[in-house]
């Protein structure tokens, strides 16, 4: 027992002894580095990044943290709270964005209880909580230039900049430039100014444009590596690392030359100082030094570096570091008196007709005879077309419907005395046609190039094809309606001069509206992005208007919903004609379910996203089938009929026996019912039409066609209508049958032959019979000579 008791109070005693030669424990530190961008970029804010990891090591601090913000807003939100409560011991402020704020909260809590100290990048005077340094960017710049021009194969060096920002205009660009100029006179040297430190997008779309000008070498003072991974990609070997970050630890061989900062050698010893309590503070400052532990940058090369150019590049290496910085070539040649004279920049005191002063370096912006400034940087878009297969298929198409179109037009005009075209108004035909050759070019257009002349193009010609297309089949067929919708059997003549203005009036309306909207609408082409999954620098041509005129495009759609309305109207209301060649109800009714079937399927896409293209692609389609389908529909049992009967044709073409009508069947039975009460008529052959009218002749269907078979008398109902048509309708009788000498027989309104009436009422049947015939052979004139007018 006593032997343990010995063991452990020699234990305690080691214990105590350590603890009193140690040092003290240490105490609480915390540190905040603020970056102004991700870790991620393998530049400026990367290498702030490792000079903060590796102060906490070495100091064993246990609470420090990184915290990303931008400008000076976002730094006062951030740092403001922390600094206020007394939470944080040291803040870097690595970045020119967080200068102006830091320097702002450092005044504020200068001879506050508030011990926070601040470390800003810049120049100006140190104060009790206010640490500044910077480090000699220029002399980086101008080896690094030197470099590229002992390197560079072409002779052509390109360059990228931030541009006038953070107070540094193009002063390391000029550095940059001089150090490769001095290397080899030869070069050729151009740059642009990117606007910030981090863009990528531009960084990488400028570094292709510098490549393609023949510059083998390009540097940028950027926070990231685009330059270089666009130079690698493009399979260069003369990738450089100018950003800060050590690129060859991370690319090898594909990077020729690189330099990084340390800033742990600036870091580490300032945070030692605040540590200790220190508040004698001063400004410190990163360069090439001999000491290489107290170097700022680092070199690295690739093997494939030649050793003379090795040799040549330490040479000017080591006269930097021999000479005093404000002596330094970059601030002391013979270019720099007249260009400093232009720029109104001041010349140092100790040499003013060769050095430029400080302060005056950090102002250069112009470029100096020898460097071409190409601009600042903007993104060329790329513009996204319509697949060209698409375009020449869709206007092949059309091309050829509007081919075929003609070719009707012409077979029109050819057979137009044919009774299969005369009687649909060969006129109302053509307009027909013309109006699809109106949108058959709408559609060319509209699948083709946009531009603002093709904007206007497009909706003018489909909206005028669309209104001469429906409205001459609409108005023709209402002359249909008016004169066999006719309950009082008057004669009912309307012409087509009588027609056209109506045809004219649709298209008036059409180009008011229009009108409006090329007039209000701002209707016009724009370079449209962020649609149809377009690139972030791709773009699109497309047709835009403002609100106005898209309030009038409602106007002219709900205008051609009511044609539509009207024409299906009309066909419903020209269903009891019997005649077929007058009955186009039928080819009416197809059109327009053609047409709504495009509606129902066209409307649903066109309220769903869609992408531009293919909106396009739909709406030329359903053009295309709508116009076409329309088309066909009208012309090709008109043109079938002229093949099948021969170009003269005969009325015998429309004669097909079909289906009474469920409403025919009732009105002939309730007439039939009728004329048997008087017991005689019921197999006369009397027949009635579908209105129930009584028609005469044994027809082999139920029209009312007053065209009879040859040497065959005709049975004319009492108070019968003849409809009178112009040069484009069929008569009711026709020059042969008035010549006809063949009695005509008279149907009273029950259905009894007047021939077969009884005795004693033989002599007034025989007046009322004259009577009839005298006011037949009247009307039967009167259509003579209208027919021999027209």
């Amino acid at each position: 027992m006593k032997k343990y008791f010995s063991f452990f109070i020699l234990i305690l005693l080691c214990i105590i002894v350590k603890n009193s030669n140690g040092e003290e424990p240490t105490k609480k530190f915390k540190l905040i580095t603020l970056l102004a961008a991700h870790v991620q970029d393998l530049g400026f804010n990367n290498m702030v990044n490792r000079g903060h990891v590796e102060v906490s090591k070495a100091m064993q601090l246990e609470d420090s943290q990184t915290i990303v913000v931008v400008g000076y807003n976002d730094t006062i939100r951030v740092l403001a709270p922390l600094v206020a409560v007394g939470d944080v011991d040291f803040v870097i402020c690595s970045s020119q964005d967080h200068a102006q704020a830091c320097r702002e909260l450092a005044t504020k809590y200068k001879d506050s209880p508030i011990k926070t100290q601040f470390l800003v990048r810049g120049s100006g005077a140190a104060t009790s909580n206010l640490i500044t340094c910077s480090y000699n960017y220029a002399s980086a710049n101008y080896i690094s230039g030197y470099f590229a021009g002992l390197y560079t194969k072409t002779n052509k060096i390109g360059f990228l900049s931030p541009g006038a920002i953070d107070n540094n205009n193009d002063s390391f660009v000029y550095a940059f430039w001089y150090g490769a100029k001095r290397a080899n006179p030869n070069i050729s040297f151009y740059y642009y100014n990117i606007g910030n430190y981090l863009n990528p997008d531009k960084t990488v779309a400028a570094t292709q444009d510098l490549l393609a000008m023949g510059c083998d070498m390009v540097a940028d003072t950027l926070n990231d590596f685009s330059t270089g991974n666009t130079l690698i990609a493009n399979n260069r070997k003369t990738a450089m690392g100018t950003s800060g970050f050590p690129q060859r630890d991370v690319y090898g061989e594909d990077v020729i030359y690189s330099y990084n900062y340390n800033w742990t050698k600036l870091f580490y010893p300032i945070a030692q100082s605040v540590y200790s309590g220190n508040r004698n503070n001063t400004t410190w400052y990163g360069d090439f030094n001999f000491n290489e532990d107290t170097s700022f940058f680092g070199l690295s090369f690739s093997f494939t570096v030649p050793n003379d150019t090795l040799t040549k590049f330490y040479n000017e290496l080591n006269y930097l570091k021999s000479t005093p910085r404000l002596s330094h070539p970059y601030f002391c040649n013979d270019m720099m008196y007249e260009y400093a004279t232009k720029n109104h920049l001041t010349m140092s005191t100790d040499q003013p007709t060769r050095c430029l002063s400080s302060n005056a370096f950090t102002r250069i912006n112009a470029p100096f005879p020898g460097m071409t400034w190409l601009g600042n940087y903007e993104i060329r878009l790329t513009e996204v077309t319509q697949s060209r297969s698409i375009q020449v298929a869709i206007s092949s198409v059309s091309s050829f419907f509007i081919l075929t179109v003609l070719a009707m037009m012409a077979l029109v005009v050819k057979f137009r005395e044919n009774p299969s075209i005369r009687s649909a108004s060969p006129i109302f035909l053509n307009f027909i046609l013309f109006g699809a050759i109106i949108i058959y070019v709408g559609i060319i257009i509209w699948s083709s190039s946009i531009n603002s002349a093709s904007c206007n193009a497009q909706f003018w010609l489909v909206t005028l094809g669309f209104t001469t297309l429906i409205g001459s089949l609409v108005v023709k067929n209402v002359r249909i309606w008016l004169i066999f919708d006719n309950p009082e059997l008057k004669l009912v003549k309307i012409t087509n001069l009588q027609l056209v203005p109506w045809v004219g009036g649709c298209l008036l309306i059409n180009i008011i509206l229009m009108s409006i909207l090329t007039s209000v609408g701002d209707l016009r082409e724009v370079n449209a992005q962020g649609i149809d999954s377009l690139g972030k620098y791709e773009f699109m041509r497309v047709c835009k208007m403002n609100s106005s005129g898209a309030s009038t495009l409602y106007a002219i759609l709900a205008y051609f919903a009511a044609l539509l309305l009207v024409g299906v109207f009309v066909s419903w209301k020209i269903r009891i004609v019997d005649i077929l060649e007058f009955n186009e109800s039928k080819a009416i009714a197809n059109t327009l379910y053609a047409i709504s079937f495009c509606l129902f399927v066209i409307v649903p896409l066109m309220i769903s996203p869609q992408d531009k293209q293919s909106e396009k692609v739909i709406l030329c389609i359903a053009g295309l089938f709508i116009v076409s389908a329309a088309v066909l529909i009208i012309f090709v049992p008109k043109f079938y009929r002229v093949y099948l009967y021969g170009s003269g044709g005969t009325s015998d073409m429309f004669y097909k026996k079909k289906k009474q009508s469920p409403v025919a069947t009732a009105r002939a039975e309730s007439t039939s019912k009728g004329s048997s009460g008087a017991g005689s008529g019921a197999g006369s052959g009397v027949k009635t039409n579908k209105r129930g009218n009584l028609v005469s002749g044994d027809f082999s269907d139920d029209t009312e066609s007053s065209l009879s078979e040859p040497n065959k008398p005709v049975k004319v109902a009492a108070g019968a209508v003849l409809a009178e048509f112009t040069d484009d309708t069929i008569s009711d009788l026709d020059n042969q049958d008035i010549n006809n000498d063949q009695p005509i027989e008279i149907i009273t309104e029950n259905g009894q032959d007047n021939n077969n009436n009884t005795e004693e009422n033989k002599d007034q049947n025989i007046i009322q019979d004259n009577n009839n015939s005298e006011e037949i052979k009247e009307n039967q004139e009167n259509i003579i000579n209208e027919n021999n007018d027209n």
